[in-house]
Parts: C-alpha cells; sequence; structure tokens
C-alpha cells in the first residue's frame, strides 16, 4: 500500500522511538521509587491514597511501554 521509502522511512521512525522506551522506563521506575519512599512516610490516609494510586498508574504506564516495544511493526 505504501511505497517502499516511505515504509522504510516509518520504520526508521518507528526503531528510533522504540530504542527511547528503555530509556522512559527508567526514568519511569525512578519516578515510583520517589513514590514508595514518600509513601512509606506519609501520615495523612488521602495523601498515602493519593500517591498510591499515582504508583499504579505509572506502573499501568510501564506495562504500556513494554507492550509497544514488544511489538513488531507490520506494513
Amino acid at each position: 500500500m505504501y511505497p517502499s521509502h516511505l515504509k522504510e522511512a516509518i520504520l526508521l521512525e518507528w526503531e528510533r522511538i522504540r530504542g527511547a522506551i528503555p530509556d522512559r522506563i527508567g526514568e519511569i521506575d525512578e519516578e515510583i521509587e520517589e513514590l514508595q519512599s514518600r509513601l512509606g512516610e506519609e501520615e495523612d490516609f488521602e495523601e498515602s491514597c493519593r500517591l498510591n494510586s499515582e504508583i499504579s498508574e505509572k506502573a499501568s504506564q510501564i506495562n504500556d511501554l513494554w507492550i509497544w516495544y514488544r511489538t513488531s511493526p507490520y506494513m
């Protein structure tokens, strides 16, 4: 459906993006570690719930990124 030069450009861009995924996962993991540290010291229940929710959201982002990382492009 796409000309070969366009397919090549798309695949190169995908590989560029894909290559950045492990670094982004590492960044999010560091954010989770910081949030877990704060959670361990938090005494306010509502703030603990908010931190826990934020941790869960970031963990979900990591899972989504791993799915994308393992995806092979099909054209």
